[in-house]
């Protein structure tokens, strides 16, 4: 099941040191990175003018999801809005498959 992720930064980032910050940022990279490469997140945008991240990611459950967030090393200075999704009736195929097929 894909499900939208918002996740919204909060103070306590900023408030860290810089260099803790920059070393919790290279860990959250790299474990972001490997997410990406086993297909658990499969999509990333940041709103203008903000931390704010958007993703989409993919996990059985939402359990399986709450796990796989909980790896992040910046899971604890974000406040999360978890949205579950579901194929539209009218593009049932992903519209990126449906394009290659035709």
């Amino acid at each position: 099941m894909d499900y939208l992720v918002t996740a919204t930064p909060t103070g306590g980032l900023i408030d860290l040191a810089a260099d803790e910050r920059d070393e919790l940022m290279a860990r959250e990279r790299q474990i972001a990175t490997a997410l990406i490469d086993a297909g658990t997140i499969t999509w990333m945008w940041r709103l203008p003018d903000t931390g704010t991240t958007l993703a989409v990611w993919n996990a059985e459950s939402a359990e399986s999801l709450d796990a796989a967030l909980r790896t992040l090393p910046v899971h604890p200075y974000n406040v999360l809005e978890i949205t579950a999704l579901a194929a539209h009736p009218a593009f049932p195929t992903p519209l990126r498959a449906a394009r290659a097929a035709a």
